[in-house]
């Protein structure tokens, strides 16, 4: 694979590595270069909500933007390091390129790195975002228990590693809360495919959910989501799916009940524009629905399935987050101990 590595540059960043002999006013171009992990472009989620936050800077400031595709993880340390070589500032989308970025940020003290979904606040020229996706999930978790009929839904995972593992604390502390108020016992199965880019098997452990009588079916899994939606497309009416990271509703018209909308464009454009700006400053970032980085999506092929009551304790829970008078457990073990609010 690493043989190969420059066989899987884009066009874009190959024109990138070539502004620097073009002229005096190519060479002083400001130049992104995006890093995905295996999921890659194309994943309707994760990924692209990245891109999506550099393709908005490459338009509304002009600066130069590439991107290398990591085929597996053994790419994460030379493709960060051959970005950050070429740019002046790199972002590096998910968890797992956490090592990858401890090992190459500190080689290359001049470049600014923006790392989505992992932690790093002790490397001065990287500046980290987490994403408080317990919050919408727990919105996302009231809304599933509201429509369910069978009393179960499910959950397809990528890997279990922190950031899912966040969605799911969410999610299980929205259909507890749920549950609570209403007197009912709907009953959450996660089942984890083990890979964010395997969307066959999504398809499969959906099925396999939908088979055990879920009729709600979150995915968290990046492009291996997608066979999530595969899966419910093919299901009888009155099934349903929820997306994860963009607006993913518009996949199944009327089936995908709403999306937990992550704002990694906005995080990784404002942080383009500090670093284009000199005002970059590294640390962690910790945003979540006061901060307007977290959302559900308005839910307009579906608002008219969704109980009215379950929109009104949405409503209620997101401002009482907001004000900080409600948190969302981030721990799936601290689920059993959260206390339901009064909604």
């Amino acid at each position: 694979m690493k043989g190969k590595l420059f066989l899987h540059i884009s066009a874009a960043v190959i024109l990138v590595l070539g502004l620097a002999t073009a002229g005096p006013d190519a060479a002083q171009a400001f130049k992104i270069i995006m890093v995905t992990d295996t999921a890659g472009l194309g994943d309707r989620s994760f990924n692209d909500a990245g891109w999506a936050g550099v393709q908005r800077a490459r338009k509304e400031m002009g600066v130069e933007v590439g991107i290398i595709q990591s085929y597996e993880q053994a790419d994460y340390v030379p493709n960060l390091n051959l970005a950050a070589k070429n740019a002046n500032a790199v972002v590096a989308m998910g968890y797992l390129l956490l090592d990858a970025m401890r090992k190459i940020a500190p080689l290359h003290p001049e470049t600014n790195f923006i790392f989505i979904d992992g932690t790093i606040a002790d490397i001065p020229n990287v500046a980290s975002f987490d994403f408080k996706a317990q919050e919408g999930a727990f919105l996302a978790g009231i809304i599933a228990a509201a429509v369910t009929r069978t009393g179960v839904v499910g959950a397809v995972e990528g890997m279990e590693i922190p950031p899912v593992k966040v969605f799911e604390a969410g999610y299980r502390a929205g259909i507890k809360t749920y549950n609570a108020l209403r007197g009912t016992n709907v009953q959450l199965r996660v089942v984890a495919a083990g890979a964010f880019d395997n969307p066959s098997k999504g398809k499969s452990l959906a099925r396999m959910l939908i088979a055990q009588g879920a009729d709600v079916v979150i995915q968290m899994a990046g492009n291996t989501g997608t066979g999530v939606f595969e899966a419910v497309k093919e299901a009888p009416p009155g099934i349903y799916a929820m997306g994860t990271d963009l607006d993913q509703d518009a996949i199944i018209p009327g089936r995908v009940l709403t999306s937990v909308m992550k704002r990694i464009d906005n995080a990784a454009f404002q942080a383009i524009s500090d670093a284009r700006a000199g005002r970059f400053k590294g640390g962690h970032y910790w945003i979540g629905l006061k901060e307007g980085a977290v959302c559900l999506t308005d839910m307009k092929y579906t608002r008219h399935i969704i109980p009215a009551h379950a929109l009104a304790m949405v409503e209620k829970a997101s401002a009482l987050i907001k004000k900080g008078k409600l948190q969302i457990p981030v721990n799936v073990r601290d689920v059993e101990s959260f206390q339901p609010p009064g909604l």
